[in-house]
């Protein structure tokens, strides 16, 4: 089966199913069981060296269809561990059709208690498999595999001393030489009892941690795009509004140029986020990626400590964005279309995670800058999730 048709294939059977629920939730057709049922709104779909993998991303109250958002990995196994494609020694082995599991916390020699002050959605999986002296991935495919699914887990990885968590709503894994009746296979006998699938059932008060944890899930998939992340926090605006303590922001406003100096050559600029603070003025916000191939975001010593050319390529575009609105013509567009106001912005440029930021040096790196601030996507969601 080529890709396309399975994405084609995917999109249309879980679109018409959740519809399908979301329909009976409606019409109290749905036993929830007094606990709240979020949906997903994102089909990550990834070509991977000998699978595809279909992933249903994000947790709201209504279900308004699936965003197709496309990606390519080279191995199966660097897509599950989120580290590298090296063959795993796994905890778990499938082999055959339409093999699962649901409602599993997958690791290998993990600290729970550690793992939980980075990823606090860890305590929403109360059945844990932990193996002694596995490596790699947690999971791995046999020769004779075909098809399975994942729902409602989280798979924890880890390389040297490094964590990180996979949390999955729901993936589907196939093997590309399957045939699209394979497929509806697979999903035929996912949903065939009478316990919904696809879709989050938590407590009111675990919805912060559902959701944060998918957004680091997210972060620290390899290679993903920008502008996949973007989508995620476009779909999931409590995020910013939480982590922010903002009442309004614009998501990739188009601004033309109007007026500049004359060597300018750009039409327009398109800025990530522009948040709005207590005072009615906009801050500007740029969303780069985890770097996931670096261990440090800065360089050399304190006295010359500066930032990696990625971050430096962010801050720069971050200055660009300010110089726009110091031209009255766009200042007036920009309140005019959006009803956006800038004054003295604060430049924040949310790059990195955890594992290679130093807030030391990222403070020493800012010093030659006005007003620029750089944040990791572990801190922003530990914001979101515990802001009151």
């Amino acid at each position: 089966m080529v890709f396309d048709k399975f994405v084609e294939e995917t999109r249309a059977w879980w679109s018409a199913y959740l519809r399908a629920v979301s329909s009976a939730q409606r019409t109290g057709n749905l036993d929830t069981k007094g606990v709240k049922v979020l949906y997903p709104n994102i089909l990550l779909v990834t070509k991977c060296s000998g699978y595809y993998v279909a992933e249903l991303i994000g947790a709201t109250e209504n279900f308004h269809g699936l965003t197709v958002k496309r990606h390519e990995e080279r191995s199966i196994y660097r897509y599950m561990s989120q580290f590298d494609d090296s063959q795993p020694d796994p905890l778990l082995r499938l082999d055959g059709s339409c093999n699962g599991f649901r409602f599993l916390c997958l690791a290998h020699d993990a600290d729970f208690n550690a793992i939980k002050s980075r990823f606090p959605h860890i305590e929403l999986y109360e059945s844990k498999l932990n193996r002694v002296g596995g490596h790699g991935s947690t999971i791995a495919f046999g020769d004779n595999f075909v098809s399975c699914m994942i729902e409602n887990c989280v798979l924890v990885n880890r390389k040297e001393n490094v964590f990180r968590c996979k949390s999955i709503l729901s993936a589907y894994i196939i093997k590309s030489g399957a045939s699209r009746t394979q497929l509806l296979e697979l999903f035929t006998n996912t949903t065939r009892d009478n316990d919904v699938k696809g879709v989050h059932t938590v407590e009111e008060q675990e919805r912060r941690l559902l959701i944060g944890g998918q957004l680091q899930s997210m972060v620290l998939f390899p290679n993903l795009r920008e502008t996949t992340i973007g989508e995620f926090i476009k779909l999931h605006p409590e995020v910013i509004k939480a982590a922010f303590k903002t009442a309004h922001f614009e998501y990739e406003p188009y601004l033309e140029w109007l007026e500049h100096d004359g060597t300018c050559t750009d039409t327009a600029i398109n800025p990530d986020l522009l948040v709005k603070r207590n005072d009615g003025y906009y801050d500007i916000y740029d969303l780069k990626t985890a770097v996931l191939d670096r261990k440090n975001l800065t360089k050399a010593s304190r006295s010359r400590r500066r930032f990696i050319d990625y971050v430096e390529e962010g801050i720069s575009q971050l200055a660009n964005y300010r110089e726009y609105f110091e031209y009255p013509r766009n200042a007036e567009s920009a309140k005019a279309k959006y009803g956006i106001e800038v004054r003295d912005p604060r430049l924040v440029l949310v790059v990195g995670s955890w594992e290679n930021i130093d807030v030391d040096e990222v403070n020493q790196a800012c010093r030659k800058y006005h007003n620029v601030h750089v944040i990791d996507y572990d801190t922003v969601c530990q914001m979101f999730i515990g802001a009151s």
